[in-house]
């Protein structure tokens, strides 16, 4: 309950400065050629204030990342869908909303349990323990991936002189 009330002040009051007219002289708008006069025009009304307001609550840690098909994003796509109503922007979406339904494939994450081996063509296979001597991203989804390629370090990727740090080969 009290999350929902915090939210719900917040985002009151953000909505609330949106609408509270600036207190501040309106942008100058630089001379560019070709530059049609409503496009001139509309640039004269943006209000950084407000801009910063939106950020500010979209960025706060209540919307816990964001993250697709997470409570977080919800309330964050709910705002914005909130903010284009605001402003009488049509809806676009599905079934006359401001969303549209897109399926998504989920990228697991790799366990601890996880087993990673090298297994060279004469000799024993060699286990690599995740996060320290291999570091691997699969998108696939799918629980198992056997791959038959050469492999070379190349280091870390870092070329840091200025710390006297370079993980980089010298060929690079």
């Amino acid at each position: 309950m009290h999350r929902t009330l915090v939210f719900a002040v917040v985002a009151a009051g953000i909505v609330a400065a949106t609408f509270v007219p600036a207190q501040q002289p309106a942008p100058t708008v630089p001379e560019i050629a070709g530059l049609p006069a409503g496009a001139r025009s509309a640039a004269a009304t943006i209000d950084p204030e407000k801009i910063r307001a939106h950020v500010r609550f979209l960025s706060l840690d209540l919307l816990e990342g964001r993250g697709p098909g997470k409570r977080g994003a919800e309330l964050a796509a709910e705002y914005i869908a909130t903010q284009f109503a605001l402003a009488h922007v049509e809806p676009a979406g599905d079934s006359g909303t401001y969303f549209q339904r897109i399926p998504l494939v989920a990228v697991h994450t790799i366990e601890d349990k996880t087993k990673f081996s090298l297994a060279p063509a004469q000799g024993q296979p060699v286990e690599l323990a995740y996060g320290t001597e291999i570091v691997s991203k699969d998108q696939t989804g799918e629980p198992t991936a056997d791959l038959d390629a050469p492999i070379v370090f190349v280091g870390y990727g870092i070329h840091a002189p200025e710390y006297n740090w370079t993980t980089m080969p010298a060929w690079t």
